[in-house]
């Protein structure tokens, strides 16, 4: 053999010993990557969820719903929503999540295709929905509704109550009609139909048509038909009162003054009192929209939880809907771990109006569940533990869910004339030994 041809043998061995060496270092790292290689590459493709349900049955011909898309890494990209092919555009995209409302035309089956693209890679999610037409004003499901004071450890102004649906209506109308209802005013800026924001509940006596600028629902609704003071007393639990002493001090909010609705803004809960980033928020599903109640529109089974903040959601696990600062050290996310307790809201919205009310059993479930549902860094397990012994204490007592209590009057809905299942109305909010502040008592 030639000298030329003992170097191009020994070349070809060499270009084979770096070709393995090249593969075995590629399999090393690949199996090194994080949750298996394979299943770490694959992690790069674009991620969607949603709060829609494949093979729901839609009774409303709108429907309000959010999408959160994200690439390999978890940030956030854009996302597009179709219905039978035509395109959706967005009602509001924010650094979380894109909100959207479908309005159904077709009876029956309906396609929704979501999709997200990210890196050359492209995700899509598609949902079957099935509409079932309904006429204006017609009632299409019921959604429970609750008004929660808990950061200022209040209790409810409005204990969970189920209210109908009528379709045409959205959530700011229903909400109106709630406090309207059970004794209250609320002070809006923009209209119920478009823009709508919560700015303030007050005295269902109020006649004033305007406070800082925003209407009074008297305007609209007329007086309550049993006007109710609203007298809080402001006790802000101790998990979230040293929190927002250290953010004062450390200049992450501007003020904080427990006392603030005593002596400035008695008969007025809303935005800037107690502190500067106090409001009213609202979850649906136990997500917070970032949309407002106009933009809305609820099916059945939606549990709506109308909430008081008193630092931009971090208190209540509604940061990322207002914009998310300041949280933590600055951050955005919550000062606790913030529990699901829509399920448990809902089962107490059932016993409220449950003839076994009175009954000793479901009474001490009731308080126990509401003393969970109240407190702010309540973990899961005992939100469970509370759902799950007042479900036992109501089939013990062999109570239908679809029963009537005779203790409750009646709430408005906000079509004139028609009424639903509600809290009853009286002087005054009670107050027991577990904090509450409502419109009624299990007890």
């Amino acid at each position: 053999m030639t000298r030329e041809g003992r170097i191009s043998a020994a070349d070809r061995r060499n270009r084979l010993a770096r070709f393995f060496l090249i593969g075995a270092l590629l399999a090393f790292f690949t199996l090194c990557l994080p949750d298996g290689g394979l299943a770490a590459l694959a992690a790069s493709e674009p991620t969607i969820r949603t709060t829609l349900t494949d093979g729901a049955v839609q009774k409303g011909s709108r429907k309000t719903f959010d999408v959160w898309a994200r690439d390999g890494e978890g940030n956030k990209i854009a996302s597009s929503v179709t219905l039978n092919g035509e395109t959706v555009s967005p009602t509001w995209d924010d650094s979380d999540k894109t909100s959207f409302t479908l309005l159904f035309t077709r009876e029956g089956r309906n396609t929704v295709t979501v999709r997200a693209a990210s890196g050359g890679q492209t995700a899509s999610v598609t949902y079957q929905l099935f509409y079932q037409k309904a006429e204006e004003g017609e009632i299409i499901g019921q959604a429970v509704w609750s008004v929660e004071l808990f950061t200022i450890g209040c209790g409810y102004l409005v204990e969970p109550v189920e209210m109908d649906i009528r379709e045409g209506e959205n959530a700011a109308e229903q909400l109106l009609c709630l406090l309207h209802g059970c004794g209250y005013v609320g002070y809006y800026g923009g209209t119920p139909q478009k823009s709508f924001y919560l700015a303030y509940v007050g005295d269902g006596a109020q006649t004033r048509k305007k406070y800082n600028g925003y209407t009074n629902s008297r305007n609209a609704y007329g007086a309550p038909p049993s006007p109710r003071t609203l007298d809080p007393n402001p006790r802000v639990p101790a998990v979230l009162d040293g929190t927002l002493r250290k953010l004062v001090e450390t200049h992450q909010l501007e003020y904080y003054d427990p006392e603030d609705y005593r002596n400035s803004s008695k008969g007025f809960l809303g935005e800037f009192v107690i502190c500067n980033g106090s409001g009213w928020t609202y979850s649906v599903n136990h997500v917070f929209p970032n949309v407002s109640f106009s933009d809305t529109y609820l099916s059945d089974g939606d549990v709506v939880r109308v909430q008081f903040t008193l630092s931009y959601g971090h208190d209540i696990g509604g940061a990322s809907a207002s914009g998310g600062t300041p949280g933590v050290g600055g951050g955005t996310g919550s000062y606790y771990t913030i529990a699901n307790k829509d399920r448990l809201t809902a089962l107490l919205a059932q016993a409220l109006r449950s003839p076994a009310g009175s009954t000793s059993g479901v009474r001490n479930a009731c308080r126990t569940a509401e003393e969970a549902a109240m407190s702010l860094d309540a973990s899961q397990s005992r939100v469970d533990a509370a759902y799950a012994a007042l479900r036992a204490a109501l089939d013990k007592a062999a109570v239908s869910s679809s029963a009537a209590g005779p203790s409750r009057t009646a709430v408005p809905s906000a079509s004139s004339g028609r009424t639903t299942a509600g809290p009853a109305t009286g002087d005054s909010p009670t107050s027991d030994e577990t904090g509450r502040t409502g419109n009624s008592s299990p007890s």
